[in-house]
């Protein structure tokens, strides 16, 4: 059987494998968008707006490129709103040309990941479930999803992925990669990452059920350190990376010694040329012709064939294949290399070395995608190298339920799953109505559940789970954000030295969210009592890692916090001071009047790196107005708003000056007759905070 070269999943933007060696994608690599949930946001609100219900996508490469195009200048103009740099991943496309050459690629290339989530259709229409998280109105959590204490951004990627299916080339099977993921997890801890996804994307739709349970308990052996990861590996998915009559047709090709250029073509294929395959052929009769008769002159052909990007990425997965030190003898080469296959003289060997090193550097090209994907539902966590299952002890008992029903495999026409606009796939559904999760389950699950805490009360379990996810969550905080390095993050964001942001805290957010994810934690020590949940005032959506993903939205305040003492919304901004009146100044004092309306003894707190005066002297002005609700009906008498810059919210860290003292100062200062405000009105109240 003739192979193709190893491709990429998709045809075109669709889940279905391309060619039976292919590997899925996530996405596509041509965009590679680190803040995948911020800005697949941005994506869906642009085919809202840009596609509406009259323009054709398909076969339409010059509205498609139009799309592309009109997305960058959204960007542009976000950026330039909020006076910063938002998505470094657009930084090169903002001098955006067209290319007549590829009309239309960006444009698909950009959109690919949408439909793969199916938040929107092939056709570029918002899918039924994509327009419900557009318009924050996605089905309510049921009480599975309450259970596991998910945002709406996590439930969506969680739904969908639950669905996602991974469908064949050659018929209408398929496979849920992200079941199997949840599956394998629930059995394992601290999973290698490296191992963890070259599984994943490693199997196939054509593999049974009982296959797949197999590569699960089969891994037991290498999570116990009786098996060596690359032999399970190979062991486990040589056949489905290539036919059993290809991998027979190569040990015949060896052991008849046919080794002409037509084979190699054929069987050490590379889709670009030709030539590339003669050049793996060159390499090849090299390694045996060594193995047998082991010389400098052959060693330094080696070494400088292995130094070639095309040698590095068919037998080296993107490395140089040896262990290589200057001025190398040949029995130092064959001592430091003396497991390699490449010098097993066994030409099968080579060949296997080959297809695996073609396979791994796919998935190293698109496992960050999957990673960042999985990442999303917040049920999976990529720490330090390691995989883990969040909530393991819901999922556990919750899996032992469904047991088979739970299934991995399966077989439904592609079409009437994909491309059905009114399929399940795009369909509007919890993860109770997906999995089909029977009222007694959910009972039982509470009962089982409820022996974890000591409690058959079924009205005590809740609370049990709140504390407990409390619990994880300050450990967390303390554990990998001590004030020291909250400080440090600070002074950074105050800098605006975006890198070492991302390199302390996560690359999947923005630096504005990632700023109000910092200053949750920042009044999470400052309070002198903690009488709140850590875990439910973040108003950014988290990741699997518990780290910030994107604002939640919904029109609501960055940070709400209300606790017996007091009632606080934070504000916060990185525009300079030319933008703050701009894009600050109402909608500060609009999310304070309808937290003043829902809440008593509130007070807002204002926080950027520079305080525009004009800003701030309006605010401070809003103590003397009579406000009208907006989300809500009702009359506010007067707003308390303060500013505090970066500096000044460091130096209360450092001071350890606490919530109570903080707000009470700042309280004392308010006035119930109109009076002027001046330039500096400020100073006497921070000058009071700061000699506490």
């Amino acid at each position: 059987m003739y192979n193709k070269d190893i491709t990429i999943c998709s045809r075109g933007d669709s889940m279905r494998l391309d060619s039976p060696q292919s590997i899925f994608n996530m996405g596509d690599t041509s965009i590679r968008v680190k803040q995948l949930v911020e800005v697949n946001k941005l994506i869906l609100k642009h085919v809202n707006e840009y596609m509406g219900n009259t323009r054709t996508w398909e076969r339409n490469t010059s509205l498609q490129e139009d799309f592309y195009k009109s997305f960058i200048d959204e960007i542009v103009r976000l950026e330039e709103d909020d006076g910063l740099e938002l998505f470094v991943d657009f930084k090169r496309a903002k001098n955006y040309t067209v290319n007549p050459n590829r009309l239309g690629l960006r444009g698909r290339t950009l959109t690919n990941g949408l439909v793969k989530t199916g938040l929107i259709t092939s056709n570029r229409k918002i899918s039924n479930v994509g327009r419900a998280y557009f318009n924050n109105n996605l089905a309510e959590p049921d009480s599975i999803e309450k259970i596991l204490g998910l945002s709406e951004d996590n439930l969506v990627y969680l739904r969908q992925f639950l669905k996602l299916r991974i469908y064949s080339s050659e018929s209408d099977n398929y496979f849920y990669n992200f079941r199997f993921a949840v599956l394998f997890l629930s059995k394992y801890d601290n999973v290698p990452q490296q191992d963890f996804l070259k599984i994943i994307e490693s199997i196939k739709p054509e593999q049974s059920e009982e296959e797949l349970l197999s590569i699960i308990s089969e891994y037991h052996e290498t999570s116990t350190n009786n098996e060596a990861f690359e032999d399970f590996y190979k062991r486990t998915f040589v056949n489905t990376l290539r036919s059993n009559e290809e991998l027979e047709a190569v040990k015949s090709m060896f052991d008849k010694q046919d080794l002409s250029d037509d084979n190699f073509v054929k069987y050490f294929n590379n889709r670009d040329s030709s030539k590339t395959s003669l050049l793996y052929k060159e390499f090849v009769l090299l390694l045996l012709n060594f193995v047998e008769n082991p010389n400098a002159s052959l060693l330094a052909n080696i070494q400088k064939l292995s130094k070639d990007e095309r040698i590095k990425k068919a037998f080296g997965e993107g490395r140089i294949p040896f262990k290589l030190k200057p001025n190398m003898s040949v029995i130092e080469f064959l001592q430091e290399n003396n497991e390699n296959p490449l010098l097993s003289g066994d030409g099968y060997q080579i060949y296997l070395q080959f297809v695996f090193s073609k396979h791994n550097d796919l998935i190293r090209e698109y496992s960050d995608m999957c990673r960042r994907a999985f990442q999303a539902t917040g049920l999976v966590s990529f720490d330090n190298g390691l995989v883990n299952l969040n909530n393991k002890w819901v999922i556990l008992p919750l899996l032992k339920l469904l047991d088979k029903d739970f299934n991995l495999t399966g077989h439904e026409n592609y079409d009437d799953y994909e491309l059905n606009e009114d399929s399940v796939w795009f369909a509007n559904k919890t993860t109770k109505e997906i999995l089909n999760i029977s009222e007694s389950n959910i009972q039982t699950l509470y009962t089982i559940i409820g022996q974890q805490f000591g409690t058959s009360d079924f009205s005590k379990i809740n609370n049990l789970i709140v504390r407990k996810r409390e619990l994880e969550y300050r450990d967390f905080i303390e554990t990998h954000f001590p004030v020291e390095k909250v400080i440090e993050i600070l002074e950074y964001i105050k800098v605006r030295d975006d890198d070492k942001v991302f390199d302390l805290v996560t690359e999947n957010a923005t630096v504005p969210t990632i700023f109000e994810y910092i200053l949750t934690i920042v009044w999470f020590y400052i309070s002198k009592h903690k009488s709140f949940c850590l875990h439910q005032i973040f108003q950014v959506s988290l990741d699997g890692n518990k780290l910030p993903l994107t604002h939640r939205g919904g029109g609501a305040g960055d940070i709400e916090i209300v606790t017996e003492d007091y009632s606080l919304l934070i504000e916060a901004t990185l525009m300079d001071l030319s933008s703050q009146k701009r894009g600050e100044m109402e909608p500060v004092i609009r999310h304070s009047i309808n937290f003043a309306l829902e809440n008593d003894k509130s007070q807002t707190i204002f926080i950027a790196n520079e305080l525009d005066d004009n800003v701030i002297n309006v605010f401070r002005a809003t103590q003397f107005i009579q406000f009208n609700g907006t989300l809500k009906t009702g009359v506010v008498n007067g707003l308390k708003i303060f500013g505090l810059t970066t500096d000044e919210l460091i130096l209360i860290l450092q001071k350890g000056i606490n919530d109570i003292d903080l707000l009470n100062t700042i309280t004392s200062y308010s006035s119930t007759i109109p009076i002027a405000i001046e330039n500096n009105w400020r100073q006497e109240i921070l000058d009071d905070i700061f000699s506490k």
